[in-house]
């Protein structure tokens, strides 16, 4: 079968285009990237194999061409921030324009990525905006969809959980690491692997007749902030104090990050980034869901990549904006 990813070549993106070629399917990759930000696991080969078309909103006809053929598309596609005048919600009125196009082009099913908890009156316009995108893919009229609500991603090796690598980066060079509120907010993140395999079983590529659904996407593991970041900190070996005193705002956190950004011409988190992760919307609506429970752990896989993590600086800018090719 011939089917489409938005973004074939990003992070989740890899795996489930990986998992698709093994398949022996035919892989369109819509995308201003146009080769992979980091090797595994798609070989030279299997990057080859990839269809490659720009995602470009404003040219109707020509992503509608690409989308000729297609079964089922993956819409991995959103903005990191909002900057140059770029918004969360501008971000959701794209997706609506491929959904529709996509529809006219005959795609039968469209699986979306969106996030734990997200409604469209949420305070965080993070998820506002990608509450917005799955309300248009609900309204779209495509023969089925599939919703999948992450509310964070890591693994496969170090280098590519920014969110993780960069807490041990710190955590290897400061003394100290305080978080905002009370720390015991939990976060639920899932293995990228086995995002790629729940978007994989959503477009249902065996069953036409497959109804549309919508789940989580979250891991077993579900620590507090204080309890995951005082594990990052053992498996890098790290001294620092991770300490969540209770008086400390989201806003004035954020401010004590400004040094980091300065040294390294990047946003580490900003403040809806923090407001968010102290909101109680970072964990699945049932937590113990057995299909949950059967996946990756991510204390086993902070202490195996542990030795790796943190060495280096991940940039989000240079990752999601500036590393095209």
């Amino acid at each position: 079968m011939k089917v489409a990813i938005t973004g074939a070549f990003s992070y989740s993106g890899r795996y489930l285009a990986k998992l698709l070629l093994d398949a022996g399917h035919t892989v369109v990759s819509l995308s201003s990237r146009f080769a992979p930000i980091a090797a595994a696991p798609l070989t030279s080969q299997e990057v080859s194999r990839v269809e490659k078309h720009p995602l470009d909103f404003d040219d109707e006809k020509r992503l509608g061409a690409a989308l000729e053929g297609c079964c089922v598309l993956w819409c991995t596609y959103w903005i990191r921030f909002e900057r140059n005048g770029d918004t969360f919600a501008a971000a959701a009125d794209r997706c609506a324009r491929l959904f529709e196009i996509a529809r006219q082009a005959g795609v039968r099913r469209i699986v979306y990525t969106s996030h734990t908890h997200a409604t469209e009156d949420s305070p965080f316009v993070y998820i506002a905006g990608k509450a917005r995108a799955a309300s248009a893919l609900r309204a779209s009229g495509v023969a089925s969809y599939a919703i999948a609500r992450p509310c964070g991603i890591f693994g496969d090796t170090a280098g590519e959980s920014i969110l993780m690598n960069n807490a041990a980066w710190v955590l290897r060079r400061a003394p100290l690491f305080l978080l905002a509120g009370d720390g015991q907010q939990r976060f639920q993140p899932i293995h990228v692997r086995d995002m790629a395999q729940l978007l994989l079983e959503l477009g249902a590529l065996e069953n036409e007749g497959a109804p549309s659904e919508e789940r989580d996407a979250c891991g077993p593991d579900k620590p507090t902030a204080v309890d995951l970041f005082q594990h990052i900190a053992s498996c890098v070996h790290s001294r620092a104090v991770v300490s969540a005193p209770g008086m400390l705002s989201t806003r004035l956190v954020t401010q004590m990050t400004k040094p980091i950004n300065w040294y390294t011409g990047d946003v580490i988190l900003d403040t809806d980034d923090l407001d968010l992760l102290c909101s109680g919307l970072t964990q699945a609506e049932v937590p113990e869901d057995p299909a949950i429970s059967r996946r990756r752990s991510l204390f086993t896989w902070l202490e195996d990549v542990g030795p790796h993590l943190g060495n280096e600086y991940i940039s989000s800018m240079q990752r999601y904006y500036y590393q095209r090719a």
